[in-house]
């Protein structure tokens, strides 16, 4: 058990007072038979090409995922109280609550490492719930984090950048050391590529957060994290849901 570990039980306030210390926790088996969603994702996904890096994805934001056609892994994500309680006790929600729903079936390897595969914290500040929907070990590709950077982040490395609402320095490496120099095969299409270790003086230990299938991980995306690095022979099905 880590120090961002809590039990099913644990309540809203609990979860929110250990983010405020850990900027991330997990719930090992928090829903105990995913099989609704995960026939609901595969009613999609089964009708689907490949459509990015590393098998396929989906996202509300851009229509590719009609919320309707998935009622329960909808309701998961929009109607729960608790995932209410704990995104409005941690933040102020400007857009909105769950506003927008992702997910990925990630079974191509050998394909390079894209964006989310080195650590970063997001760009722009989300608050996510991130349901494995498959069984996720070392070899799947699993979220890894940094607990307690997201303090970091927020009091010093956003204001080192020009627009703290969109920075331009995001990214560490895939582990604290790494020189992080990628090459365009490293990189999906249209994204940045170069030297991307724009903060060589910082120090992190990154945690990974396996889990069963049903496992949730919420966190600050002002944490620093990474995830999606699926070897050979090994795939991933998430599905999450972002507050701001």
């Amino acid at each position: 058990m880590g120090s961002f570990d809590l039990a099913t039980s644990a309540s809203s306030d609990e979860v929110v007072a250990r983010l405020r210390k850990t900027g991330v926790i997990r719930i090992e088996k928090y829903l105990p038979n995913v099989s609704e969603i995960r026939d609901e994702l595969l009613s999609i996904y089964d009708k689907m090409e490949s459509n990015y890096q590393f098998g396929k994805v989906i996202r509300s934001d851009n229509l590719s995922w009609d919320t309707s056609r998935t009622p329960m892994t909808t309701a998961f994500f929009r109607q729960s109280e608790w995932m209410h309680n704990i995104a409005t006790g941690y933040q102020a929600l400007r857009a909105g609550f769950q506003k927008d729903l992702f997910s990925s079936h990630d079974y191509l390897a050998c394909n390079g490492t894209g964006p989310q595969g080195w650590a970063h914290f997001d760009r722009l500040q989300r608050f996510k719930f991130f349901l494995y929907v498959s069984d996720v070990d070392e070899n799947c590709g699993p979220i890894c984090a940094a607990p307690g950077t997201h303090k970091l982040t927020k009091a010093v490395l956003r204001k080192r950048n020009r627009d703290p609402d969109a920075p331009d320095r995001w990214r560490f490496g895939r582990y604290y050391g790494d020189p992080a120099i990628c090459t365009k095969d490293d990189w999906a299409q249209g994204a940045i590529d170069g030297s991307q270790n724009h903060y060589p003086d910082v120090e992190y230990e990154l945690i990974s957060m396996v889990g069963q299938a049903g496992t949730l991980v919420v966190f600050d995306s002002d944490v620093f994290h990474c995830g999606g690095a699926v070897k050979p022979g090994h795939s991933r099905m998430v599905a999450r849901a972002h507050s701001w």
